[in-house]
């Protein structure tokens, strides 16, 4: 059985964490909110701009999402400018033949956005966003979303991330998981989340693919 992937973007293909603190810090500064740490931030990335400001800075209402759209818009001012790609990423991905979507919290064209500027947009045959779900992950709306948009059952794909959101959402979804050390998530946290596989690398991922399509019951 071949599996097809599911992937997250920060912290598992595209390298955004400087970007994703500088934007973040630049829209609060426009709002007079004390700046955040890359520590505090880090944990948090794969959830909602909306979630994180609750949880790190007590923030709710109307001005939520007003920083929220500056951060989008400061974020994706990086994006233009180019970020890197995670080592073995783009030499993977061409040796993937399989179908593959985005798994990712990011809005729909920003996603779309950043694989392209990435150089990585032929590689995908679906890309879908947070924006089109109503439940984030560590639910399961975004897999399922992703997976239905390739046509197939959620059993026949993998989601790839590297926070524990990632793997929690795959698994409700009842996808295969494979989590991303080399990424964001505190590494405990996300084996705590019982992936069914992790890599330490993105070129790993082919091998931890072989290991569980033998495991996966054909259809």
């Amino acid at each position: 059985m071949v599996l097809a992937l599911l992937l997250d973007i920060d912290g598992t293909l595209i390298d955004t964490l400087d970007a994703i603190v500088d934007s973040m810090n630049a829209a609060f500064g426009e709002f007079d909110v004390r700046p955040l740490t890359t520590e505090e931030i880090r944990p948090m990335i794969g959830m909602p701009v909306a979630r994180q400001m609750a949880t790190l800075r007590g923030m709710e209402g109307p001005v939520v999402g007003r920083i929220t759209d500056r951060y989008y818009d400061f974020f994706m001012q990086h994006v233009e400018k180019g970020l890197p790609l995670f080592p073995g990423v783009r030499e993977t991905l061409a040796k993937l033949d399989r179908p593959i979507s985005t798994m990712t919290t990011r809005r729909l064209q920003g996603a779309r956005r950043m694989l392209e500027v990435a150089g990585i947009a032929p590689y995908f045959r679906a890309v879908v966003g947070g924006d089109e779900v109503p439940r984030p992950k560590p639910y399961p709306d975004l897999p399922l979303y992703s997976a239905k948009a390739l046509g197939l059952p959620p059993e026949a794909c993998v989601v790839v991330g590297d926070s524990p959101v990632d793997i929690l959402a795959g698994r409700a979804a009842r996808t295969w998981t494979v989590a991303a050390m080399y990424g964001y998530g505190s590494p405990s946290a996300v084996l705590k989340a019982k992936p069914h596989a992790a890599i330490r690398s993105f070129d790993e991922l082919p091998a931890a693919l072989a290991d569980l399509e033998a495991r996966a019951p054909e259809s």
